[in-house]
């Protein structure tokens, strides 16, 4: 296999990103496959529909490369969980009712329960003109794909299916190390390094011990993090101030603490867009968004 070094600046979130790059390189120093690595890898499609989740009963492990379509207009939201031994999906099912319900005490204790109870493996929300790439380490064994655009609308009956995944090679498929990278940390907060291109690839690394996401939205022109901040504190306030947001949302789903993935929005048009958490908080129960877990980027 042809291995490139991987060349990047020396700010934290590089030496950070580059920390974590042994875990979707599957390389000991920190170097990154090329793209004929990643093109060796089969996609596993899933496919979002009113109807249900359109996917295989089982797929290959290791590095897993997920493509996520749907036909939804509004958009569509998978997450990809796994229960931590003896712990029965109903129960981490039970725990994410609770993470999302909108009293802030309920939430708390619903995300503190499921990060207890399952691993956070990512997922993404699609559009049907933009399809989504999550590629992440997922090892051998059954995993659950969740329409959790579903479950908001109706938790007690969740749209669920099973992936088994087997015969995981680590050095077959192996992801090219992307140039945009965000870390979610304490704060919470994201930091951002050279994510500025609409389509490009971007490794997500969760650096704390809570859950996060990392959704990608449209904003209008000139929108700052100072004014995402006054929105959502308009509304903790039960005021309806005019929304920022010109579009659905694109991005990685919830990953668990220290989880890296590589997600790439494809088709994303050129623009201003703002990174959003709103995993609650599981101190207080608050979306993260509102308490400070937002930044503006501008797409070329």
């Amino acid at each position: 296999m042809r291995i490139a070094p991987l060349r990047r600046g020396t700010g934290a979130a590089a030496a950070v990103a580059l920390a974590c790059a042994t875990t979707l390189t599957g390389v000991g120093t920190a170097q990154a496959v090329t793209h004929q690595g990643q093109d060796r890898h089969e996609a596993v499609d899933v496919r979002l529909t009113e109807h249900g989740i359109e996917a295989p009963d089982a797929a290959e492990g290791g590095i897993v490369h997920l493509r996520i379509s749907t036909d939804n207009p509004g958009g569509r939201q998978l997450q990809v969980f796994r229960p931590h031994q003896g712990v029965s999906v109903d129960k981490v099912l039970a725990d994410l009712a609770k993470a999302v319900n909108e009293n802030p005490a309920i939430a708390k204790v619903g995300i503190t329960a499921f990060n207890k109870d399952a691993e956070a493996l990512g997922g993404g929300f699609a559009t049907p003109k933009v399809p989504v790439d999550v590629t992440e380490p997922i090892s051998d064994g059954t995993v659950y794909l969740l329409d959790f655009s579903a479950f908001l609308a109706d938790p007690a009956h969740p749209v669920l299916r099973s992936l088994e995944l087997c015969d995981g090679d680590p050095d077959k498929g192996l992801a090219p190390f992307p140039k945009g990278i965000v870390l979610q940390e304490k704060g919470p907060r994201f930091r951002v390094e050279d994510v500025n291109r609409a389509d490009a690839p971007i490794l997500v690394h969760n650096t704390t011990d809570e859950i996060h996401e990392m959704l990608i939205r449209p904003v209008k022109p000139g929108t700052t993090d100072a004014d995402i901040q006054a929105y959502f504190d308009a509304l903790a306030h039960g005021q309806q101030p005019p929304s920022p947001f010109t579009g659905p949302p694109s991005g990685l789903g919830a990953i668990s603490a220290d989880h890296t993935a590589i997600v790439q929005a494809k088709n994303l048009p050129a623009g201003r867009y703002v990174l959003l958490c709103f995993i609650p908080d599981d101190e207080n129960g608050i979306p993260h968004a509102f308490l400070g877990m937002h930044k503006v980027v501008q797409l070329s």
